[in-house]
């Protein structure tokens, strides 16, 4: 019997950002009836934490080794977003719908150069 828990992920696309990062696109929809589906989708950015990203400024008050040493070599962005009941029909056209509002409402954002050293610290306080 399969785990109907386990998430399976197909890729979509991947896109280069201004900041020399990448974004890959998944798609993680699941059927939840016999004609309906959990349309969703996943953006991931794996961000390499290299200290030539940063500032003396930003470094100020913390040492690059003690980044390293919390968050090891990378760190992960995800968004997710998902639409629920979404009739098979339809589940292509949703899923797309998805991709574009992401595109168009973030890739501005986590193209800035300043995004993935705002990440790596956001990730370092937490």
């Amino acid at each position: 019997m399969k785990n109907s828990i386990a998430m399976k992920e197909k890729f979509i696309k991947e896109m280069e950002l201004d900041n020399r990062q990448s974004v890959k696109i998944f798609d993680i929809s699941r059927k939840i009836s016999v004609d309906a589906y959990l349309v969703a989708m996943v953006a991931r950015i794996n961000i390499a934490i290299d200290n030539e990203l940063f500032t003396e400024e930003q470094l100020q008050n913390i040492s690059f080794d003690d980044i390293i040493n919390k968050l090891g070599s990378h760190v992960q962005f995800e968004y997710k977003k998902e639409r629920n009941f979404i009739m098979a029909k339809d589940k292509d056209a949703v899923f797309q719908d998805l991709v574009d509002t992401f595109t168009d409402n973030m890739i501005e954002y986590l193209s800035k150069d300043s995004f993935p050293v705002k990440f790596i610290l956001k990730k370092y306080a937490e």
